[in-house]
């Protein structure tokens, strides 16, 4: 498959994507209001995520071992994740 037809192709997914989100307009506002907060943490996660790993090659670059760096970088999600599992600590959004 020739590159150009590629990049059409994936930029129209992209672009579906993208569009997706328009479809929470679509919604009851009822629906909306139950799922917002989950959709917010969702969108906040990725954007996070997204620009911590893309720093993570660059830090890679610094150091002489590469594994180490994302080892400890998973290590440290799984410790805070069981933390917030062990305490049960909430936000009460009212």
């Amino acid at each position: 498959m020739s590159p150009l037809i590629l990049i059409l192709l994936f930029g129209f997914l992209m672009s579906l994507i993208a569009l997706s989100g328009a479809l929470v307009l679509l919604l009851k506002p009822a629906t909306l209001d139950r799922i917002l907060l989950s959709l917010v943490g969702l969108s906040a996660g990725a954007l996070l995520g997204g620009a911590f790993f893309h720093m993570l090659p660059a830090a890679g670059e610094l150091m002489s071992d590469n594994f180490s760096i994302y080892l400890w970088t998973m290590a440290g999600f799984l410790f805070f994740l069981v933390l917030e599992q062990f305490l049960h600590w909430h936000h009460c959004h009212l």
